[in-house]
């Protein structure tokens, strides 16, 4: 048998009920996030290893970190039901690559149809099937943060950059490139 001595419980409550809703108070409180360590770029050596997961119609991470004249070590994941790809370049890059996949448009179904890289493409293209992953080294272009209009990984397989399969890139010190106006953001997971 459990004996209360006579108000002791009452007295308990109001401090428990005080401490309990301090502690959700502070769990929900909205601040800064912390701050990420400093990227170490990675060598030939050496490559900094970076992952990219596609999935159907996004990427993650939402924005992709990388310093000019690294080497690093893609891992390209696609977690989605249908065929990706990562491409990173710049704009002239992603619009370049938009308008030579356009071309596959009604193609067979099976593999997707050999696009050679656009003139000029400093870049690097990934195509990654369904549940597959592709490791690629890749040094990046010692001058691809001075790119006026930003960096980006995009998916051009017809529909996929309609569809707002696109992320930034973010170079040390900068803010990520701005969600280019021709890609819709539908947000589809």
């Amino acid at each position: 048998m459990h004996r209360v001595l006579p108000g002791l419980s009452d007295r308990l409550v109001a401090p428990v009920a005080l401490l309990a809703i301090a502690l959700g108070l502070a769990a929900c409180e909205v601040g800064a996030p912390a701050a990420t360590q400093a990227i170490v770029p990675g060598t030939i050596s050496a490559p900094r290893e970076v992952n990219i997961i596609a999935r159907d119609y996004t990427y993650v991470p939402s924005t992709v970190d990388l310093v000019p004249g690294e080497t690093v070590l893609l891992h390209v994941i696609n977690g989605g039901l249908v065929i990706h790809e990562a491409i990173l370049g710049d704009m002239d890059d992603q619009l370049a690559w938009e308008a030579a996949e356009a071309a596959t448009v009604g193609a067979p179904p099976g593999p997707t149809p050999f696009v050679p890289d656009p003139p000029g493409f400093d870049g690097v293209r990934v195509v990654v099937g369904s549940g597959q992953r592709l490791d690629v080294v890749w040094t990046v272009p010692a001058d691809a943060s001075a790119a006026a209009s930003g960096w980006f990984v995009g998916c051009h397989i017809p529909g996929h950059w309609e569809k707002g399969m696109v992320v930034p890139v973010r170079f040390p010190g900068g803010v990520p490139s701005p969600a280019p106006a021709s890609a819709a953001r539908s947000g589809a997971g």
